[in-house]
């Protein structure tokens, strides 16, 4: 599976799985070494041996540079058009590429079957998440080279039915009612295929719940061990109530110190150490409410 450029826009291929790689080396390779490249490389060597040769002066060194650039520019050129020669194919119906000139035989996508066009983008799309799942890792690559050959197979088979297809809607057209028979006869044979096509997509989709059943028990897995590993570095329940003890004796510390310098420095009583009645009146309504409690904690800390 390749993502590529085309001038409608980014599309999903599926290679020709029958296309060994010793052969895509060759296509890169081909790709790389166009006439064009290769002639400006060679000028570009030529000019520059020969300024190299020549008396010293600008316009040697004029032609060095030149040279040179044009050394460097084609094989900037020739690496960009063999590493993109499956992913860029936005170069016009005009002048297609090598891979482009046959439908088919290095790869398909899904506007290569217009009229089947659902069912082309759904196998590919299928193949494509089989290929990136996690879950690839836990099957036997062999399997899923034999999903993307019968996804491919099935592919050419629906290729093979355009004409057919076209035939059945041209017999539909004539006014003629033998040539509607035979369109009906046309379209049967190709209800035919498309039903006997159609239990590759079913399988396929299967193919896809299970491996979405895997990833979903991994990524529960990997959740599992993530909270067990963030539980584990947690204090410990005996270790937190230390710290809540140690911490309930400060008040009582800071209480001394604080009437200690009360005391020493005979600066008086504190507000809650006065009698209600002198408070000010909001004072008195808020110890109607929650101060008795506060009173007899603070007498409980003087006693």
């Amino acid at each position: 599976m390749r993502a590529a450029l085309f001038p409608d826009g980014p599309d999903l291929l599926l290679l020709n799985p029958d296309i060994c790689e010793r052969r895509w080396r060759g296509e890169r390779l081909r790709a790389g070494l166009r006439p064009r490249i290769v002639l400006t490389g060679l000028t570009g060597a030529v000019l520059a041996v020969l300024a190299a040769s020549s008396d010293s002066g600008f316009s040697a060194v004029f032609a060095l540079g030149a040279g040179t650039l044009a050394v460097g520019a084609s094989t900037v050129a020739g690496w960009r058009n063999a590493t993109r020669v499956l992913t860029d194919h936005r170069h016009g119906s005009g002048s297609p590429c090598r891979l482009d000139r046959v439908r088919g035989e290095f790869f398909l996508r899904s506007p290569d079957l217009a009229e089947v066009a659902t069912a082309a983008r759904t196998l590919i799309a299928g193949v494509d998440e089989l290929h990136r799942s996690p879950a690839r890792a836990w099957i036997d690559p062999a399997l899923l080279g034999e999903v993307h050959r019968v996804v491919w197979e099935t592919l050419c088979c629906l290729d093979r039915t355009r004409p057919a297809r076209s035939l059945a809607d041209d017999l539909a057209a004539e006014p003629d009612t033998e040539a509607g028979e035979l369109a009906a006869a046309a379209r049967q044979a190709v209800d035919v295929i498309d039903d006997s096509l159609g239990e590759v997509v079913r399988h396929v989709h299967a193919c896809l719940v299970l491996t979405r059943a895997w990833e979903a028990k991994l990524r529960q897995r990997e959740l599992a061990a993530l909270t067990d590993r963030t539980l584990a570095v947690l204090p410990g329940h005996a270790h937190a109530r230390r710290v809540a003890e140690a911490a309930e004796a400060l008040p009582r510390a800071v209480f001394a110190h604080i009437t200690a310098a009360r005391d020493v420095t005979g600066a008086g009583a504190f507000p809650w150490e006065q009698p209600p009645s002198s408070w000010p009146r909001g004072r008195r309504i808020l110890s109607r409410r929650d101060m008795p409690s506060r009173g007899a904690r603070s007498d409980e800390g003087l006693s």
